[in-house]
């Protein structure tokens, strides 16, 4: 009931903001009410023999995606409850909807905003907001909570690791369209410190309240209709620990003194640096970008999960369309580089490269073709040891991939072919001359046949996979194949479909089996409403209860269930 009183709030909410927000001049002309979207329940059944459950025997999932329109005001929403946000440390249940009026969005509940690459970067956040796009001007803000509490695993009760509330704002201002833009954002989040209990935490897991300040930009420009110009950059101040004792006044830093009163700022703050730009060049049939990006070691920003820091690179990427489209080419080629403020000993330098090509022969035949290369070369910075210390290693991989189809009004044919090779080389001397080679060597074989009859509704399909990773002293090879069929009953209303997967393995002797098959059902009622139902079934025999760890054991899974799609409901 609770769940069903908080969608009633979240509509009721919308109407009155309609009702204050309506461009009344165009209300005559809107459609009173629309509704279209889809409902789901599935029930979910597991059981596994040989190997104690992975799941629960029995759970469930209620979701929805439905969108509403209220005189002119589209309110998109999405939910999904299950029976496992009693027993989850972080329940996945979600509520949210961003209704959007001409330039006016509001957001509302769990939602993804993306300001800028390094300050507020798609991170899901509880609580709302809003953008405004009135003409060229850009505006946005959002405020609520990135991160949930956690202490407490109650499926095993057992401490966990921890972490705080953590509640943040997100503004953006910018000024131009989609291909000329400047635009201004920044992030501010901190940690609640008194939202896990302080004697709950050992000391080997201690963590730190934290709180974090982002300032970025991004802007892109269009010039002579073919050039164009586009660059990212943001500083991040980071405080680790929002109670350390270490006052300010302890670290001589300038810059961040002149920001004492006005963030979280004390001995354990610091500041880091991301910039990324590119130049480049679109024509009709070919195309070049130079692009370079330097992240600073240790660069984070709360508004983002994850970000590759320590790197900088610069890049060429040229891209090519000929004969009338028929080949088709992209690549790139750069130097990247770690060790971007020179702390540590040594620097890793490497060749980044990739090129993809794809060529129509003719109507039915084709290839594409997919090339990488990566080398990586670290020297001593800091400390002067022998050249035999050095590290340099290669890795490239090559794909070559032909197709061929044929298409009839009857049937229809296509094989698909897949080749690849990959490689690393180790050309390092230090483990002394008579050391065996550190070389790995894979090649991959996959071939697949599709058949299909469209007045039939019938399609079938057959696949064979070879792969063998090889070095001095291990060799590991799989060898399998799978089939699986597709067909439509009763006027396309039953849909039917099936396949099998065997894998055979072999490693230093070992043998494996891994056996996957499954089915499915999917019946439609009528317009809206369609029941489904699945099975999933694995054997995986590993040979011996020692490779790998694992015994030899069998798991089923089945679903059930029932979908609503409203399609377009107007009144």
């Amino acid at each position: 009931m609770k769940t069903i009183y908080y969608l009633l709030f979240i509509l009721l909410f919308n109407l009155v903001q309609t009702g204050f927000a309506q461009d009344l001049t165009t209300l005559r002309e809107q459609k009173p009410f629309q509704f279209q979207g889809s409902l789901e329940l599935r029930g979910m059944f597991y059981n596994a023999s040989g190997i104690q459950n992975r799941m629960q025997p029995f759970t469930y999932l209620l979701s929805g995606s439905p969108t509403a329109t209220f005189y002119g005001w589209t309110v998109p929403m999405s939910f999904a409850v299950s029976r496992e946000n009693k027993s989850f440390q972080q329940p996945f249940n979600q509520y949210g909807m961003s209704p959007t009026y001409k330039w006016i969005t509001l957001h509302v509940g769990h939602r993804s905003v993306n300001f800028s690459p390094y300050t507020l970067a798609g991170h899901t956040m509880l609580g709302g907001g809003f953008e405004l796009k009135p003409g060229k001007l850009r505006v946005g803000f959002m405020y609520g909570r990135l991160n949930k509490a956690t202490v407490i695993d109650t499926t095993s009760q057992s401490l966990v690791p921890y972490a705080f509330n953590r509640k943040g704002f997100a503004a953006k201002l910018g000024y131009g369209t989609n291909e000329n833009y400047f635009d201004l954002s920044f992030l501010h989040a901190k940690d609640d410190s008194n939202s896990v209990a302080d004697q709950l935490m050992p000391h080997s897991d201690k963590l730190f309240a934290a709180a974090n300040s982002v300032l970025g930009y991004g802007g892109k420009i269009k010039l002579f209709r073919r050039f164009y110009f586009e660059s990212d950059g943001a500083i991040s101040l980071y405080t680790r620990d929002l109670n350390s004792p270490i006052q300010f006044e302890e670290i001589d830093d300038p810059a961040l003194q002149k920001l004492s009163g006005l963030i979280d700022i004390n001995g354990t703050t610091e500041w880091f640096l991301a910039f990324s730009a590119g130049v480049g060049y679109m024509a009709k049939n070919y195309g070049l970008k130079v692009a370079y990006r330097r992240i600073e070691p240790e660069f984070k920003s709360m508004g983002a999960y994850f970000f590759t820091n320590d790197v900088e690179n610069i890049t060429i990427s040229p891209s090519f369309t000929l004969w009338a489209g028929k080949i088709r080419g992209t690549g790139s080629l750069g130097i990247e580089q770690d060790n971007v403020n020179l702390q540590k000993t040594s620097t890793t330098r490497r060749v980044i490269g990739n090129a993809n090509v794809s060529a129509d022969i003719n109507t039915q035949f084709g290839i594409d073709a997919y090339f990488t290369n990566f080398s990586n070369n670290q020297r001593p910075n800091t400390l002067r040891f022998a050249d035999s210390l050095k590290i340099v290693q290669t890795t490239n991989s090559l794909s070559l991939m032909p197709r061929y189809t044929i298409l009839r009004e009857e049937v229809t044919h296509m094989i698909l072919g897949t080749v690849a090779r990959s490689d690393m080389n180790d050309y390092n001397s230090y483990y002394g001359a008579d050391a065996p080679s550190r070389d790995i060597s894979t090649m991959q074989y996959l071939l697949n046949y599709n058949i299909g009859f469209p007045k039939k509704m019938l399609n079938m399909y057959a696949s064979l996979n070879y792969s063998d990773l090889k070095s001095v002293d291990l060799k590991t090879s799989y060898a399998g194949g799978s089939v699986g069929a597709s067909y439509a009953f009763l006027d396309k209303k039953l849909l039917t479909s099936a396949n099998c997967n065997i894998m055979r393995g072999k490693n230093q002797g070992s043998h494996s089996l891994i056996i996957n098959g499954s089915g499915n059902l999917s019946y439609t009622l009528n317009k809206i409403q369609t029941l489904r139902a699945s099975f999933y079934w694995t054997k995986n025999n590993p040979g011996s209860a020692v490779v790998g760890g694992y015994p030899a054991f069998a798991e089923s899974r089945g679903e059930l269930a029932y979908q609503i799609n409203f399609g377009l409901w107007k009144k």
